[in-house]
């Protein structure tokens, strides 16, 4: 029967316009303290939690944003200095220790792919791995540094090609997880692969004409 009350009043507007007294006289009890509520506080109420939420939601999207705003800076930055490395020592050591120095992760390590076990690496070439360390994964040759809360391990590879990967160990145990956000880890892994990857001067003295060039 209340179902159908329901449904009636949904599908009767301008019901409580025809009675305005009604909206006075149907009491509701408050979930909170038990006490008497008339229709219109409860709507009232309603509407006033509502809002908050709103409110509250807003401000997390203006936060993500200026924080996105923020990343987004931050990675053109690394990605000029990376476009700036000569040699492969050099992008090697702008990807791990650059990328810990702006975004303060705890420790970035470049891995070989020869220190990558096989299965992980067959892993690798189908998403990001994430979780614990050392449970979850383990690497004898890498001396870890930071305090360990949770790990990213973002493969590099470029079409077939297999370059390694990238670790980022953070002392926060929610700073990588299935649930966060991943896509500009994705992106950090497309451009260092393609920076290891190098073309077919990398690491070569640059011809004149490159030079002139540079100096534009």
């Amino acid at each position: 029967q209340e179902e159908l009350v329901a449904h009636w009043l949904l599908s009767t507007p301008g019901f409580f316009d025809r009675h305005p007294h009604l909206l006075m006289s149907i009491d509701l009890g408050s979930s909170l303290d038990g006490r008497v509520l008339s229709l219109q506080e409860k709507q009232m109420n309603v509407l006033r939690n509502q809002n908050r939420d709103l409110n509250r939601r807003t401000s997390e999207m203006l936060r993500f944003g200026v924080e996105n705003d923020k990343t987004q800076n931050l990675m053109v930055k690394w990605l000029e200095d990376l476009c700036g490395k000569k040699t492969k020592e050099d992008v090697i050591e702008n990807i791990t220790h650059g990328l810990n120095e702006m975004f303060k992760v705890g420790q970035v390590e470049y891995i070989k792919p020869a220190d990558i076990d096989e299965i992980i690496l067959d892993n690798l070439n189908k998403e990001i791995i994430v979780g614990s360390l050392p449970a979850d994964i383990n690497f004898p040759s890498l001396q870890i540094n930071a305090e360990v809360g949770s790990f990213a391990l973002v493969p590099l590879h470029i079409h077939t090609k297999k370059l390694g990967a990238i670790l980022f160990i953070s002392k926060d145990i929610s700073k990588y997880t299935l649930d966060t956000g991943l896509v500009y880890l994705e992106q950090l892994g497309r451009l260092a692969a393609a920076a290891c990857a190098g073309g077919p001067d990398h690491g070569k003295a640059r011809p004149a004409a490159a030079g002139r060039l540079d100096r534009l």
